[in-house]
C-alpha cells in the first residue's frame, strides 16, 4: 500500500493548465438507458439544465448548446448508459 502514496501527484495540474478550449459532451446509449430519469434531475437542480426529457417516450437528449461537459448524468446513471463522445473545440 505505501508505494500506492503519491503515485499519481505528477498527474495533477492546476487549474491554469486545463484545457478550456476543448469540451468532451456526454453520449447516451439507448440500449442500456431504462428511462429513470437521474441524469435530468441532476442536471436541472445541481448542473446546467441542459437534458430535456419526454416523459412520454422516457427518452433523453443532450442539449449542446447548454451543456459544459461536467459529466454530472455519468456520475448518477444507474445502469451506465452515458458515456462520452470524443473532444471537440467550443464554439464561440
Amino acid at each position: 500500500m505505501q508505494q500506492l502514496v503519491g503515485e499519481q501527484l505528477p498527474k495533477f495540474l492546476n487549474p491554469d493548465h486545463l484545457d478550456r478550449e476543448t469540451i468532451v459532451f456526454p453520449k447516451i446509449d439507448r440500449e442500456r438507458c431504462n428511462g429513470c430519469g437521474r441524469c435530468y434531475v441532476s442536471c436541472m437542480d445541481g448542473g446546467h439544465q441542459a437534458i430535456a426529457f419526454d416523459t412520454a417516450t422516457r427518452q433523453l437528449r443532450i442539449v449542446g448548446t447548454k451543456c459544459v461537459g461536467c459529466h454530472l448524468c455519468r456520475l448518477v446513471c444507474p445502469t451506465g448508459a452515458i458515456g462520452v463522445s470524443k473532444r471537440i473545440n467550443k464554439t464561440r
